[in-house]
């Protein structure tokens, strides 16, 4: 059955704008633009743990629709993994970034906020242990 994740989609009624915001304040670079679907994407790269040889790849993508989602209730969440959550907080806050809210766990450090079409975002800082 399901063995891992393949991918994250966004959609948006202006990838463009979407795309820059989660470059300018989460750091994440595309990697280019699909001319067939008009999506914007980047991956994520990691190896298999049962066979570190292969290989991996998490799609992550805005995609554009034809329905004004504008101010439409957003469901589901991104979990982000972080190096450095007091770095990253402080770059969100320095580009006017709200953050809903922070938690410290055993397994690490959280944070929650939106982007601006109000997807869910939590960033999670792995404990070191």
């Amino acid at each position: 059955m399901i063995d891992g994740i393949g991918g994250a989609f966004l959609f948006s009624n202006d990838t463009k704008r979407l795309a820059a915001w989660y470059r300018d304040c989460l750091g994440i670079l595309p990697e280019g633009e699909d001319a067939e679907c008009s999506s914007i994407y980047a991956s994520f790269e990691y190896r298999d743990l049962e066979n570190p040889e292969l290989k991996r790849t998490i799609a992550w993508a805005i995609m554009p629709t034809d329905q004004d989602i504008k101010d439409k209730p957003r469901t589901g969440k991104i979990n982000y993994t972080v190096k450095n959550m007091g770095e990253v907080l402080s770059h969100l806050k320095s580009k006017g970034v709200a953050i809903e809210k922070t938690a410290e766990y055993p397994y690490g450090n959280f944070a929650w906020l939106q982007d601006p079409d109000g997807n869910q975002i939590e960033l999670w800082e792995p404990s070191k242990e």
